[in-house]
């Protein structure tokens, strides 16, 4: 087993929901594109410093790329993830950002499930849509 370095400036510890998961618990299990998916949405979710929108249109980017295999991947379906997406949804009070993370994974487990990702794609493309009127809208305590 190789050595890693211990975290500091350089390698930040892991955001953890308040579940416990982090997102290479989950992602590390998954295929390239749907894996990805999972870090971008992750990332753009519980973004503190930006709107994360960037990250969602990434995520985008990779669940198209997923979809227009001609051949994809079937993961092989693991219990730790079974579990990790489990005690992910039980505890997030944003339902919407553990649906995608859930159909993400179905998509990739569940051989030839289009339609999970397409209802994860429709779930971010919301997210974006919401956030972009959010932005849109004039703040009326700095008028």
């Amino acid at each position: 087993m190789a050595d890693h370095p211990a975290p500091d400036a350089a390698f930040p510890v892991p955001y953890r929901h308040p579940s416990g998961v982090a997102c290479i618990d989950i992602a590390r299990h998954m295929s390239f594109c749907l894996g990805n998916a999972v870090r971008c949405v992750w990332h753009g979710w519980r973004a503190s410093t930006h709107d994360g929108t960037a990250d969602l249109q990434q995520a985008v980017f990779y669940i198209h790329e997923w979809l227009g295999m001609e051949v994809r991947p079937r993961m092989p379906l693991s219990r730790l993830i079974t579990d990790a997406v489990q005690r992910f949804a039980a505890v997030d009070e944003d339902a919407r950002f553990s649906t995608i993370i859930r159909d993400l994974c179905r998509a990739d487990f569940t051989h030839g499930n289009e339609n999970a990702a397409r209802h994860a794609l429709g779930l971010i493309t919301a997210e974006m849509e919401q956030r972009r009127e959010a932005q849109a809208r004039p703040d009326k305590e700095k008028v």
